[in-house]
């Protein structure tokens, strides 16, 4: 008999003036805020902010830069600034790696806290988990908690407005947890946990495959469209779902792996980041090493049509550099999950027919 767990779920609300509903769901939980978020997310936000909490009984106790990482430092950092200690609850806006500063400092404190979420790149809004960089922006690990933000504030206006980058990042990204979630359960018996999160991945595939194209467009244009929206709940609410139920080894193995490793190569941190796709990369491969063509052909065309990286040129490797992203990507595969160990020699093949093609 497994021992006991809970599972606590994000509410959450979409729509350009999403933060207005702060007023009714907040005040429950305390009447100070700490506001821990990056300077473009804070400056973008706090205004709406203050004027959403006039007149609930909510003040603020400060708004703290969470830093440029989202290092165990800095949140050591935050937790002993006064205007935490003071809140009841924590406010974490911006990107990723500012909300997962913040997520951490409200586990760590044991406070609530919400997310305001300024870009659409990536589930850190809606999951648990926190992924932890070193000081330098290298993958240190990720930290785990069964604590997901109480609700989710998606202001579509807003997140209209951020750079396409960030949404090329959040779609492959998305897209990865369905494709590795497949391949990683394949002949398992799934216990309920696991197998609501197998299940929830479809959704990290196929409104992405329906909307994506237009929400890239709409996106540039800076037009919160409904194509939009369903996009954006895709990469946030849909993904942040399935990390939340499926075991991390179901969703975050081969594709997430070569993200990580080709990251923290120094092309990446030069050049490739700009890019925001590296996931797409993985994903390519690892749907030729799983012999999966029809499919591969299908996310090789998506991939062209918006714009993610479909070729070693375009993610700013160099043939050294990939050498060592298939080294570390072997070893740190997880081969117990895995139907079948990957090689690299299966990645470099793999990889030799992407340059083909892009020749």
């Amino acid at each position: 008999m497994q021992g006991r767990y809970t599972m606590t779920f994000p509410d959450y609300t979409i729509g350009v003036e999403a933060y207005e509903k702060i007023r009714e769901v907040c005040p429950r939980y305390g009447k100070t805020v700490v506001v821990i978020g990056g300077r473009k997310g804070i400056e973008a936000a706090q205004e709406k902010m203050t004027k959403a909490v006039e007149g609930v009984g909510l003040e603020f106790t400060g708004f703290l830069l969470a830093g440029r990482e989202s290092s165990y430092e800095n949140v050591e950092k935050i937790c002993n600034d006064q205007a935490v200690i003071d809140a009841d609850m924590i406010f974490a806006v911006g990107g990723g790696k500012a909300i997962d500063t913040a997520k951490q400092a409200a586990h760590t404190q044991h406070k609530p806290f919400f997310t305001f979420p300024t870009v659409a790149g990536s589930c850190a809004a809606a999951d648990s988990i926190a992924t932890i960089y070193n000081e330098d922006g290298t993958f240190r690990e990720y930290a785990y908690s069964n604590e997901p933000p109480v609700h989710v504030f998606l202001c579509t206006r807003m997140l209209a407005q951020a750079p396409v980058e960030f949404l090329l990042r959040g779609i492959s990204d998305t897209m990865a947890k369905y494709y590795e979630a497949q391949i990683a359960s394949r002949g398992k018996t799934l216990g309920h946990r696991d197998g609501m999160g197998i299940a929830l991945s479809r959704m990290c595939l196929d409104p992405l495959y329906a909307y994506g194209e237009q929400a890239v467009a709409d996106n540039k244009a800076q037009k919160a469209t409904a194509a939009f929206e369903e996009v954006v709940l895709s990469i946030v609410m849909t993904s942040g779902m399935v990390s939340n139920f499926a075991a991390p080894e179901y969703n975050g193995h081969i594709a997430h792996t070569l993200f990580t490793e080709l990251t923290n190569i120094s092309a990446g941190e030069n050049g490739c980041e700009k890019h925001s796709g590296l996931a797409a990369y993985g994903i390519l491969l690892l749907l030729l090493c799983d012999g999966q063509q029809e499919e591969f052909s299908r996310f090789y065309e998506f991939c062209r049509k918006i714009g993610l990286p479909t070729s070693r040129r375009d993610i700013c490797a160099s043939e050294e550099d990939i050498r060592r992203v298939f080294k570390a990507t072997e070893a740190k595969q997880d081969v117990g999950i895995m139907p079948y160990k990957i090689t690299q020699d299966m990645l470099h093949e793999a990889a030799d027919k992407l340059e083909q093609m892009a020749n």
